[in-house]
């Protein structure tokens, strides 16, 4: 039986509204009436007039709102948003840059709140030198647009493939080499995957600049056939690609790589200059996208902890090492904890790579593992990077019961799982002294923070 569909009112356009507040998505929120609208590329405290479309869903009171003309515009708009190629991967775009470091701010300081905190604690957020590249990773995806192969980001909450042609804040090349790559398969006639039917062979394509090396990965939903592994060679070397390689992924769900990668050309791994060490990079290596930005997050974790020769240091979600490693002259030992099996033995590659020997590596869920690491007396210092949920209310009590002297800097990539983890931290003897953020994406909504904390 089919749902009854609920009536709504249908307004006469135009409609004039004054914008509240701005979402993650970039969206200017308005309330008309009884209804929210919700209207893409509008900013806070402007007034315009909008055509309001139909609830997003039966008996919705969200509806979207198409601008028609402004009334009044904000003085933090930016007139030169075309240049950010699309507001799926930029949503603050319609914002002037320093405006969108405001906005961060203030998200950071509800976030704060939210956890029982002073907002006096949260610093300004240390800005992104825009004149330069700050995405030296892209996941872009393949999509067919009149006969025509295409690649490009996905247009926000949709599958829809928005085309790239270029990106001021990508190396120049991955726009290059992608279309290029698209011409020559679109000419061989190569299938595009549908995710409806499941049928097609071109999913997605990751490309990484290590500033002394790059590297590929062509993402397909079967074994390539010879004639397709030859276009994408070719095309590789026109390029000169230091690293060449295909993934299949025949699963039907969003994962972008799959279980089975092997390497075409060139070399296995890359390696990245980063805070003094080198690391190496493959295919499934993460490192974070902006390396100058994470230089300065990275530094700032590891000036917080100090130093201790005769103590012990521990790097929670430690991926493949980066920040165990800077750790390592300020420490008697680092111990680095991390679930994913293939990090772990990048870490351990990376600690031989810098011929590091006073750190050490382990596989293991922080939750389970942790209890035998804090039987240690002395662990002065912990970092804490774990991925968008955080590490949960269990793993910081286990860390609250620590008696001695410890300094702790938890670097958080939502602000949801801040105000949790803080609170938990906060209200179970650590003291937060100060809470610093730093724009690895511009434009974005997103901001990487690092909260400074002390058990005493």
């Amino acid at each position: 039986m089919s749902k009854k569909s609920i009536v709504y009112k249908n307004y006469q356009n135009p409609v004039q509204i004054k914008i509240s507040e701005v979402n993650s998505f970039g969206q200017g929120i308005a309330y008309y009436e009884d209804s929210e609208i919700y209207v893409e590329g509008a900013l806070e405290g402007e007034v315009l007039f909008v055509e309001i479309g139909e609830p997003f869903a039966n008996g919705s009171k969200r509806r979207p709102g198409r601008i028609l003309s402004f009334i009044s515009k904000s003085k933090d708009r930016a007139e030169n948003f075309n240049e950010l190629e699309h507001p799926s991967l930029y949503a603050y775009g319609h914002m002037t840059y320093e405006a969108t470091l405001r906005k961060k701010k203030q998200d950071i300081i509800s976030a704060v709140k939210k956890a029982g905190l002073s907002s006096e604690l949260v610093e300004d957020v240390h800005p992104c030198d825009i004149s330069k590249p700050s995405r030296y990773k892209s996941i872009r995806h393949f999509s067919l647009e009149n006969g025509r192969i295409i690649n490009g980001f996905y247009k926000s909450r949709s599958h829809e493939v928005i085309e790239i042609r270029s990106s001021k804040y990508e190396p120049v090349w991955f726009s290059e080499f992608a279309s290029a790559l698209c011409a020559k398969l679109t000419e061989q006639n190569i299938s595009v995957y549908d995710e409806a039917s499941c049928n097609g062979e071109l999913r997605a394509l990751y490309l990484r600049d290590t500033l002394e090396g790059k590297l590929c990965t062509l993402i397909l939903s079967s074994k390539a056939s010879d004639a397709l592994k030859l276009s994408y060679l070719n095309t590789a070397r026109q390029f000169g690609i230091d690293s060449v390689y295909i993934n299949v992924n025949s699963d039907r769900g969003n994962r972008i790589l799959g279980d089975t990668t092997y390497l075409v050309d060139g070399k296995e791994t890359v390696e990245l200059p980063l805070c003094g060490y080198r690391f190496a990079a493959g295919p499934h290596t993460f490192l974070q996208v902006n390396y100058p930005v994470a230089c300065q997050l990275y530094e700032e974790a590891v000036s917080w902890c100090g130093e201790d020769k005769e103590s012990v240091a521990l790097d929670l979600c430690c991926g493949v090492g980066t920040m165990s490693l800077c750790l390592s002259p300020f420490f008697k030992e680092v111990f680095g904890l991390e679930i994913v099996e293939a990090s772990i033995i990048a870490a351990r590659n990376n600690a031989r790579l810098n011929g590091v020997e006073n750190v050490f590596f382990e596989v293991a869920d922080i939750t389970k593992g942790l209890p035998d690491h804090l039987r240690k007396k002395n662990i002065r210092a912990i970092i804490c990077d774990p991925a968008r949920a955080g590490i949960g209310e269990k793993a910081c009590l286990q860390l609250c019961r620590l008696k001695f002297p410890l300094k702790l800097a938890y670097i958080f990539c939502s602000l949801t799982a801040l105000s949790r983890d803080l609170m938990t931290l906060y209200a179970n003897g650590f003291k937060v002294k100060a809470v610093k953020s730093f724009d690895m994406f511009p434009f974005s909504s997103h901001v990487e923070t690092i909260c400074l904390l002390e058990k005493m």
